[in-house]
């Protein structure tokens, strides 16, 4: 703010003197928790301190129960979230003196001091609350979260504010972004593309150490070393518009308690884009002046890990999930997949699946999501013995357009592990041809249309492992195979259609 601020008018008056509200509510606070607003952000970031899970307690500005909050804060944020499934954060503002309006400063209703509130677990959420001149009364999450950023000038310092934490069922049902948390993390079982992973902030604050602020739209992943070696992994967003963090805990933490990451990247400075371990990076952990990259990592066969992938924003296109060193995380089917697609159909989504060299197998289970995040079992199928054999389910399930669906493949010691991922789009039209089929050096793609310019394509073998990811720039373009093994290769699109081709 301008110095002239420094010579209007101006008083200071003590909350603990002058706002009833507080007196009335003292025997309660006093056997609180407590917590206060920063004043200054962590790593050169806006972020003031970790995520709090909570249910109760007593939020203050900087100063505390009885003193004035400080001068010149810039913009800092501080975030709760509710610890209970399918609560939502609740604020209730006791007291609350900030009307430092001056027709000079630009915050809102001229005000030089104020308070902004958000509805999820940055700033970047739906704003519910920003002034200064009236209280923000009661105010309560969707989303599970609160986000509090407070900013002030260097004039007038007054009495802030007193709010009573709680939590509260949520309008409407849960949530509407599905927190998650380490003990629910997905399971990786090789290279993949996750749907949207980063859904929210889960219900246990539990990653805020080393390069890690804490968690914002996350979304917790593990996975098991089963050839030793150099891990090295790219997280390559669909949309490069989306940028992700991410920490890596290891190996033979628990989740509740992980401690440190050993490998961190919280870089912002250059933009969006893959990030990972590898690409000739040597620094263990990076800050928001980062590259992206962090190094590889010498694992053992057996070590299990935690990886925290985390998002700015709510509505991301997901991310490939690459693997890059020598060292192999993926468990090899009990069976070889040779197809697994589905497609809508007078009215159900029609599952189709196929195998080859079936032996030993005992299970299919069938899952389903809407969001990525959480699968429900559908059906149970049981194997039709060995050889090559196909499998069909008929899912009555159409209040989303969208849906996901995986395999879970038991075989009779009772180890399983998943297929890969498929999406059907109740408004995809496919108008996609590969041609020609079988080809030996190169495949045309002809799209039919320019919906999915600009959108990346994933290319996957029949077991299900994403081999690649390329950019779709033209209508009719060309993928080079020549460095393909014979056999088939399936091409997925982000509109959820899938086209087949054969390398000879």
């Amino acid at each position: 703010m301008p110095e002239f601020y420094l010579f209007r008018p101006f008083f200071s008056l003590k909350k603990s003197a002058c706002i009833l509200s507080v007196v009335f509510g003292l025997a309660f606070q006093a056997k609180a928790q407590t917590y206060t607003m920063p004043t200054v952000g962590l790593q050169s970031t806006y972020t003031g301190t970790c995520p709090v899970a909570t249910c109760s307690g007593i939020f203050y500005d900087n100063g505390g129960a009885g003193t004035n909050y400080a001068a010149n804060v810039n913009a800092i944020e501080r975030t709760f979230t509710a610890n209970t499934p399918g609560q939502c954060l609740r604020a209730t503002f006791t007291s609350f003196s900030m009307n430092d309006t001056y027709f000079l400063c630009f915050g809102p209703n001229s005000c030089c001091d104020y308070l902004q509130i958000f509805n999820g677990p940055n700033a970047q959420s739906p704003m519910l609350y920003n002034n200064c001149t009236t209280s923000p009364g009661t105010v309560t999450s969707t989303t599970g979260s609160l986000t509090f950023k407070f900013v002030s000038d260097g004039s007038v310092q007054l009495g802030g504010w007193a709010a009573t934490l709680s939590c509260v069922a949520c309008a409407g049902g849960a949530p509407a972004n599905t927190p998650s948390d380490c003990v629910n993390a997905t399971t990786i079982y090789g290279p993949d593309f996750f749907p949207n992973p980063s859904n929210g902030i889960g219900n246990v604050a539990e990653a805020c150490s080393g390069c890690s602020l804490g968690e914002t739209y996350s979304h917790w992943y593990k996975f098991t070393i089963n050839t030793g070696g150099s891990l090295a992994f790219e997280i390559d967003p669909i949309n490069n518009a989306n940028n992700f963090d991410f920490a890596l805990f290891g190996p033979g933490v628990t989740c509740g308690a992980p401690g440190s990451p050993i490998r961190c990247s919280n870089a912002a400075a250059a933009g969006t884009g893959s990030t990972g371990l590898g690409n000739g990076a040597v620094d263990a952990s990076e800050d928001i002046a980062g590259d992206q990259w962090v190094s590889p990592l010498t694992v053992t066969a057996g070590q299990t890990y935690y990886l925290l992938v985390d998002a700015a924003l709510v509505n991301n296109a997901g991310f490939n999930f690459i693997v890059t060193g020598t060292a192999i995380i993926e468990q090899p089917l009990p069976l070889q997949l040779t197809g697994f697609n589905g497609k809508r159909q007078n009215g159900n989504n029609y599952i189709q699946w196929e195998t080859a060299n079936e032996i030993n197998t005992k299970t299919f289970e069938l899952e389903r999501s809407t969001d990525g995040t959480g699968y429900t079992k559908i059906a149970s199928l049981q194997s039709a013995g060995t050889g090559n054999n196909m499998y069909v389910y008929n899912d009555p399930f159409v209040s989303a357009n969208k849906v996901l669906y995986r395999l879970k493949i038991i075989d009779l010691s009772g180890s399983f592990t998943y297929s890969h991922i498929i999406w059907i789009d109740a408004d995809a039209k496919s108008n996609i041809k590969i041609y020609p089929t079988p080809a030996s050096n190169v495949v045309n793609i002809n799209l039919g249309k320019s919906n999915l310019l600009n959108t990346r394509a994933m290319l996957y073998d029949v077991t299900g492992k994403l081999l690649n990811s390329f950019l779709i720039q033209n209508i009719q373009q060309q993928l080079d195979i020549s460095r393909l093994s014979q056999g088939l290769y399936i091409l997925k699109f982000e509109d959820g259609t899938a086209a087949r081709f054969v390398k000879k």
